[in-house]
């Protein structure tokens, strides 16, 4: 089978892989650190806060993303007036939707707490801004965001490392969340200013009622990707203690650390898949991707059964072993997500946004029941089965209601050959 598989693609992959290595890696040292500093409580209220403000991230860009994604990856210029003519109203959100949960973290959790939410809302403001990662992605520059980010991580990296040094206050732990952001924010968008003339745009508000309309039924499958993915995070830290909770997001950061790999060749590779005209060339390519994902999934579950028992212990201790048990649950349910993603990309050239808020709010309310029985009976433990169950029905049958079974039909080309596909098609 020959491989659609330009060198630009390749060395894209490769810059995202690289940028997602150094800040995954530099994040997981220093999270490690951070984590044994100030302990499993302290350290499961942060994870607890962060689960909110990707709730509030997701509202804030509206669906933008993909819908930019997409429009970059067609014609650049049309895709950055919409991406600079939204920009006010994408910050808008951040701020509103900030301010809730901000008084919700006021009114009923302690002030460490509500200062990690406080951090994690100006560092929610600088990544709504970020449209520039989404641009450089889809015009194949990624070396631009994997050098700007690994200065933020450096600089953050620094700073958390001296602060755990001199035995520095646990609040003082929001400063590397904000740097992370900001740094890499700000890094990108002088790099924009200089490469790109001054776009003027003479009617925003086309631009906002476009993105109003399409957005809004993309923002809630977006959204409830999030809720069903962070949902276990909130019960664990209602129903059972931030410290489960803290185990739970040290065996999630661990477990899927090597999903980078695969999110940097999909991205690269659906640039080519949307400009792609011929069924059967698409289905070539999908097919490539598909059976990749799967490959380095495989060699991910090999390594954590291998030395996940190990890694825990040396990076985090003796107070989250707990989390090595949970490696290959997480393995399998980051590998399903990566599948899923690929059928998601897929579906929105087909402009399923509709189908898609649809399936994913059946998918957030699925996840709320059992996410609560599996929870209550099985804590940690049943946060991990869930999370493969709910990817898994996910990624298939939630799927293959749409346009003629696409999806699946697309799932079976992994599986048979082209012609016998099409035989299915038929």
């Amino acid at each position: 089978m020959k491989m659609i598989f330009s060198n630009k693609i390749f060395s894209n992959s490769l810059w995202m892989m690289l940028e997602k290595v150094i800040s995954i890696f530099g994040l997981i040292f220093v999270n490690a650190l951070m984590a044994k500093y100030i302990g499993p409580e302290n350290f499961g209220k942060l994870a607890f806060t962060t689960s909110i403000f990707l709730f509030v991230q997701t509202l804030a860009w509206f669906g933008a993303q993909n819908i930019l994604f997409k429009r970059f990856s067609q014609n650049a210029q049309s895709g950055l007036k919409l991406a600079i003519s939204t920009q006010k109203m994408r910050q808008f959100f951040c701020v509103l939707v900030s301010a809730v949960a901000l008084i919700y973290l006021w009114l009923y959790t302690d002030p460490l707490t509500f200062i990690f939410g406080l951090g994690n809302f100006i560092a929610s403001y600088f990544i709504v801004s970020d449209f520039y990662t989404t641009y450089n992605n889809s015009q194949l520059i990624s070396y631009v965001n994997a050098i700007s980010n690994t200065i933020g991580l450096a600089v953050a990296l620094i700073l958390r490392f001296f602060l755990v040094l001199f035995e520095a206050e646990p609040y003082t732990m929001v400063y590397p969340i904000i740097i992370i952001a900001l740094i890499p924010y700000l890094l990108r968008k002088i790099y924009y200013q200089k490469k790109n003339k001054k776009i003027y745009v003479a009617n925003t508000k086309k631009y906002n009622k476009y993105l109003f309309l399409t957005g809004s039924g993309l923002v809630f499958s977006t959204l409830s990707i999030v809720f069903y993915t962070q949902i276990s995070n909130i019960f664990l830290a209602k129903f059972v203690s931030f410290s489960e909770l803290a185990i739970y997001n040290v065996a999630m950061t661990l477990g899927g650390a090597w999903g980078f790999v695969n999110l940097a060749l999909i991205t690269s590779f659906f640039p080519k898949i949307y400009e792609e005209k011929q069924f059967e060339a698409q289905q070539k390519i999908l097919k490539q991707l598909h059976i990749i994902v799967l490959l380095i999934s495989g060699c991910a579950l090999l390594g954590v059964l291998w030395l996940g028992e190990w890694i825990v212990a040396w990076l985090y201790g003796a107070e989250y072993s707990l989390s090595s048990n949970l490696l290959p649950y997480i393995v399998i349910g980051t590998a399903l997500s990566a599948l899923g993603t690929i059928s998601y990309r897929y579906m929105i050239a087909f402009n399923a946004y509709k189908y898609l808020a649809i399936k994913m709010f059946s998918m957030a309310v699925f996840s709320i029941g059992i996410s609560y029985l599996l929870i209550n009976r099985y804590g940690v433990f049943g946060a991990a089965i869930c999370f493969i169950i709910v990817e898994f029905i996910s990624l298939t049958i939630a799927n293959y209601f749409f346009r003629n079974s696409i999806i699946f039909k697309m799932h079976s080309n992994v599986i048979l050959p082209l012609k016998s596909m099409k035989k299915l098609e038929n």
